[in-house]
């Protein structure tokens, strides 16, 4: 069996990028309900998309072929026992794990984003580790360099995503490594799971999404699903940072519920 490679990239979306081209995907499964950027890297890669929908439970509706590629994503960081299932079950599963840095690798390949878990504490602007077992030939660029800003902003926030949706596959930076380097991972595991169980005993019992997290579990945020929607500017007025995951799903569809009514309450 081959041995497993850890490649330091400069986005989530190029470690995408970096798959299709090393596996030469020329079709690949996609959710429905999926960051917008992933469906963009996607469209100019010109590789041919299938959507499938997912159910209350985040896991995909239907079947799909032994030998398709399918991305899968690791919804908020509380889907890993779907990871399990799925990579048993299907042996070219690519695992999006940009909402849980933490968890361990599995199927065909696997990523994760630094960036979304340790921007706000410590300016970290890029980056992605790519666990894949083929690994491309050719040599690539390092992201250039930036300054460490630890007072991120939603207007800074958004510039720094346009920037990465324009920038080709790189290495990680000089920076991002730096950063990484000297972060307390346990601490701030600690941090998250704190904030994480804090809201979980403030809202469990009126949150309509019914999910148990693994112990083993690290969320990105706490996801709070209610169809009052009050709350979610009562939570803002009260200087939380609420974002809406995600934008472009159609109406039509049942997956717009999570758009509509999940709240994305942030765990930093």
């Amino acid at each position: 069996m081959s041995k497993v490679e850890i490649i330091r990239l400069n986005s989530a979306r190029n470690a995408l990028r970096y798959l299709l081209k090393a596996y030469k995907i020329p079709k690949i499964c996609v959710p429905y309900y999926i960051c917008p950027a992933i469906k963009s890297t996607l469209n100019k890669e010109f590789c041919k998309v299938e959507y499938y929908h997912i159910d209350d439970k985040f896991m995909p509706v239907g079947k799909f072929k032994w030998d398709d590629y399918i991305l899968y994503p690791n919804y908020f960081g509380i889907c890993t026992k779907n990871v399990e299932i799925l990579s048993k079950k299907y042996f070219n599963l690519i695992v999006d794990n940009a909402h849980a840095f933490y968890s361990e690798p599995m199927g065909l390949a696997a990523f994760n984003s630094p960036r979304k878990f340790f921007q706000k504490h410590y300016g970290v602007m890029e980056g992605a580790y790519l666990y894949t077992k083929k690994v491309l030939d050719k040599q690539l660029k390092i992201s250039e360099d930036y300054e460490i800003d630890e007072e991120i902003n939603y207007e800074k926030f958004i510039k720094n995503e346009n920037r990465l949706d324009k920038e080709p596959l790189m290495l990680m930076s000089h920076t991002t490594e730096k950063i990484m380097s000297y972060i307390n991972f346990e601490e701030e595991k600690n941090w998250r799971l704190n904030n994480f169980y804090m809201y979980a005993e403030k809202f469990g019992k009126t949150n309509e999404l019914s999910f148990e997290p693994d112990k083993n579990e690290v969320p990105f945020i706490y996801p709070y699903f209610t169809h009052n929607e009050k709350i979610g500017y009562e939570l803002a007025n009260q200087g939380l940072e609420i974002y809406r995951y995600w934008d472009g799903i159609p109406s039509i569809f049942d997956e717009y519920k999570f758009y509509k009514y999940l709240i994305p309450i942030p765990l930093f």
